[in-house]
C-alpha cells in the first residue's frame, strides 16, 4: 500500500473555494492524485495529477459520487474545500485500512494556525457539544484510536470497494449525505474507526457564514430525522427547543404555563452561561462566545422547523 494508491476527492462550487486547500495539500503530497468536483468551469490547470470535473449538481454527495466514478485508485480520501491535511494524514490511516471490519478511517478536524480573532472565537464555540457532536473527538486530537458511531466526511479515508459496495452516497440529499452513508454502513460488518493522527485543519470562516451554515444544516435535516434511532435524538433537540419558544403566547392564557415557560428558559440560558464560562479564556471572549453559542445552537432548530414544508413537498 503506497501513496499512489490514494485519490483525494474534494467537492466545491468554484475553483477559488479550493485553491488554498490544494496549495496546502501539495506541501505534503506533491504527487498524490486529486479530483475536484465543482460547479463552475476552470480551464487553467498545470498540475498533471489534478483532475477537474464540472457538474451542475448542488449536492455534496452527488459530486463525490461523480468523482469516485472517475477515480482509478484503490483508496479514497474525502476532504472539504475549506480544509487541508496535517502532516502524515494519509500515512496514519494505512494500518487501519488493512483491517477487514474498518469501513472508514476518520480523525479530528481542528482549527488551523494563524486565524483571526473572530475565527478563534468560532473555533472555541465549535468545541461545545451544543454545536458539535462529540467535540472531544472532532475538534481535538487527544483521544485514543477507537471505533465511533459518526464523524463528518470532511475527513474520511476508505476503500473504493467499500464505498461502491454500499452504493455510494445518496444523490438526492443536499446535506447530511455522510450521516446517511454511515447509517447504511452500520447494517454491515464495516465500522467507522477514529485515528487521532489522521488529522486535518478545518478553516473557520465568518460569524455570519457559521450561523447561515447552521441554519441550512437544519433545513436539510429532515431526511435523517425520519430514520428514527437513538443517535437521532441529538438532532431533534434544537427542533424541540424552537417549538418550545414558539409556545410563548400560551403564557397569556395560563399562569402555570407562565412559570413553566420561564423556568425552562432560565434553565436553558443558565446552562448556556455555564458552558460559556467553561469555554472562555477571558472576559471579552465570554460575551462573544455567549452570543455566537446561543445563535449557533438555536439556528438549526429554526432551519428544521422552516424546512418541514419543503420536505413534505418533495415527499409528495
Amino acid at each position: 500500500m503506497k501513496l499512489k494508491d490514494f485519490t483525494i476527492i474534494i467537492p466545491c462550487i468554484s475553483f477559488k473555494d479550493v485553491k488554498n486547500c490544494l496549495k496546502n495539500i501539495r506541501k505534503n503530497y506533491s504527487s498524490v492524485k486529486i479530483i475536484v468536483s465543482l460547479n463552475k468551469n476552470f480551464k487553467k490547470n498545470n498540475d498533471k495529477n489534478l483532475k477537474i470535473i464540472v457538474s451542475n449538481h448542488k449536492g455534496i454527495g452527488k459530486k463525490r459520487n461523480i468523482a469516485v466514478d472517475e477515480c482509478k485508485t484503490k483508496y479514497l480520501a474525502f476532504l472539504d474545500s475549506d480544509a487541508y491535511p496535517a502532516k502524515n494524514w494519509l500515512e496514519s490511516s494505512l494500518k487501519y485500512l488493512k483491517k477487514k471490519n474498518v469501513g472508514i478511517v476518520t480523525g479530528p478536524h481542528v482549527d488551523p494556525p494563524n486565524q483571526s480573532y473572530l475565527q478563534k472565537i468560532l473555533g472555541i464555540v465549535k468545541k461545545s457539544f451544543l454545536i458539535t457532536m462529540m467535540p472531544q473527538f472532532q475538534k481535538e486530537a487527544k483521544k485514543k484510536p477507537q471505533f465511533l458511531s459518526f464523524i463528518p466526511s470532511c475527513n474520511w479515508i476508505l476503500r473504493k470497494k467499500v464505498f461502491n459496495q454500499l452504493k455510494q452516497m445518496d444523490n438526492k440529499m443536499l446535506r447530511h449525505e455522510d450521516w446517511d452513508f454511515v447509517y447504511k454502513m452500520r447494517k454491515t460488518k464495516y465500522k467507522l474507526f477514529y485515528s487521532p493522527k489522521t488529522s486535518v485543519y478545518h478553516d473557520n470562516a465568518t460569524v455570519s457564514h457559521f450561523i447561515k451554515k447552521r441554519f441550512i444544516y437544519g433545513v436539510y435535516n429532515w431526511p435523517i430525522l425520519t430514520k428514527i434511532n437513538f443517535q437521532n435524538f441529538y438532532f431533534f433537540l434544537p427542533l424541540f427547543f424552537v417549538l418550545f419558544l414558539f409556545s410563548l403566547p400560551l403564557i397569556f392564557f395560563s399562569t402555570y404555563y407562565f412559570y413553566f415557560f420561564f423556568s425552562i428558559l432560565f434553565l436553558y440560558f443558565f446552562f448556556i452561561f455555564l458552558e460559556t464560562i467553561r469555554l472562555s479564556d477571558n472576559f471579552l471572549d465570554f460575551f462573544l462566545v455567549l452570543i455566537i453559542l446561543t445563535a449557533g445552537n438555536i439556528a438549526p432548530g429554526v432551519g428544521i422547523f422552516l424546512g418541514f414544508p419543503n420536505f413534505l413537498k418533495n415527499k409528495i
